[in-house]
């Protein structure tokens, strides 16, 4: 096949997207965050004062089953047990744990037994310390976190490059990690972070002492990315809104700039703390913004028109990473995946076995920034507009069609504003597949 062919594939694939997207997106006025905004007249009070944010994320902690780690307090040593169920957890999250090879591709063939076995053997559960102490270290650029110490794609189809099965979610630089062990090929490391165990690549971090790491791990003073992407320097390190960036000093330069702090690694994989100054502009904020349901939608609508991201794959989000960037630019701690988020919720109401009146009139109630949960999908409520429908900006990756006995599954893959009538494969609309509703 020539180049002419897929240039010309590539455009009809260009326009195919363009109209899936427009078939579902809303994009008149209430697709701004001025249009919702402006009906919130009291969306800009604070629901969550920045004293109480402490103990807020304590709660959302506890109530998530520990799945955001208080990494200030793990134990300098743990032992075989404690490693043993990190790591198959992990697994599990993936079905990875099971004997049977899944019926997934890599590079573009069949998953053979021997890469699923050599896989797994690499997490070195057969021959785990009896006692390991753990070490300490950040992140130096966004990092993929892995279910299973493995480079290569795990895909549900030959032709699939972007829904791999090992990709877990990603880390901001700067980001605080707590090592347990290397794998068996020394390639990644096992490592805690602040909402995901998995494994990475070494050459992600730089190694520290306890004490320094815990200027990160616990800051006194920093920057929130708010934007909803930053690179620091600029063309370098790649951040996601809620990112943060250690700062060198606690107020503002006389030139009007941040004094910061940039973790970078030298020959060796130890911490060398490159200082920098950089603007004070719309892209970051001392601390966090105030929790308001105003705040919410203005930074749900920094994303609008963006890709979609499978794991944080593409430098994209996907839907449980959209709303966990958002609120923790107003300082609140989500778990990273949805059916976790569902259940830190500090207010929910359920929605299962209700009416379609019954789910309408609770959403009409509900405050916008709300998290609307299906299985599978998280969304953030907007409000209702005009004519009394509810609408959500979301991280979609698909919907379907049912036309003269056709089912079509159609690609979306980017983050819009829709109502809730997009249909699943057992043509039910989203609005009936809604679980629950919750916020705080």
């Amino acid at each position: 096949m020539n180049k002419k062919f897929f240039i010309l594939l590539g455009v009809i694939l260009m326009i195919f997207s363009a109209a899936t997207e427009a078939a579902v997106a809303i994009q008149d006025n209430r697709a701004t965050a001025d249009y919702w905004t402006g009906k919130n007249k009291s969306g800009e009070a604070v629901f969550v004062a920045t004293a109480d944010l402490e103990m807020l994320n304590l709660q959302i902690r506890q109530k998530s089953s520990n799945t955001i780690v208080d990494l200030v307090n793990y134990p300098e040593k743990v032992y075989t047990q404690w490693m043993t169920n990190k790591i198959t957890a992990t697994m599990k999250i993936g079905k990875f744990d099971a004997a049977e090879t899944p019926k997934l591709f890599r590079n573009g063939t069949a998953l053979t037994e021997f890469s699923y076995t050599q896989a797994k053997k690499n997490c070195g559960l057969e021959s785990l310390p009896s006692v390991c102490a753990i070490r300490y270290a950040l992140t130096t650029d966004r990092t993929n976190v892995r279910l299973l110490p493995e480079d290569a794609g795990w895909f549900g189809s030959e032709n699939d490059t972007h829904y791999d099965e090992l990709q877990a979610t990603v880390l901001d630089p700067s980001e605080p990690v707590i090592v347990l062990i290397d794998s068996q090929d020394k390639e990644f490391v096992f490592v805690e972070s602040r909402a995901y165990a998995g494994w990475v690549k070494p050459s992600a971090l730089a190694f520290t002492d306890r004490a320094t790491w815990l200027k990160y791990a616990a800051p006194q003073n920093y920057l929130t990315v708010i934007a909803s992407r930053k690179t620091i320097p600029q063309g370098k390190a790649f951040y996601q809104m809620g990112g943060r960036v250690l700062m060198r000093a606690p107020e503002l330069q006389k030139d009007g700039s941040w004094a910061i702090n940039v973790p970078e690694a030298d020959a060796n994989g130890i911490l060398i703390e490159q200082g920098m100054n950089i603007p004070n502009d719309k892209f970051v904020v001392k601390g966090a913004l105030a929790c308001s349901e105003n705040n919410l939608i203005r930074q749900a609508f920094r994303f609008l028109g963006e890709g979609y991201g499978w794991g944080g794959l593409e430098n994209n989000v996907d839907c449980s990473a959209f709303v966990q960037d958002i609120y923790r630019s107003v300082g609140i701690e989500l778990p990273r995946d949805a059916n976790k988020q569902e259940k830190a919720m500090a207010r929910s109401i359920s929605l299962k076995n209700m009416t379609r009146e019954q789910r309408l009139e609770i959403l009409k109630k509900s405050k916008a920034g709300s998290l609307l949960f299906a299985p599978g999908h998280v969304m953030m409520y907007l409000g209702t507009d005009e004519n009394g429908e509810p609408l959500i900006i979301h991280a979609l990756s698909s919907y379907y069609t049912f036309d003269n006995g056709q089912t079509a599954k159609h690609y979306v893959r980017k983050i819009l504003v829709t109502d809730l009538h997009l249909m699943s494969k057992d043509k039910v609309e989203m609005i009936d597949r809604l679980t629950s509703v919750g916020n705080f």
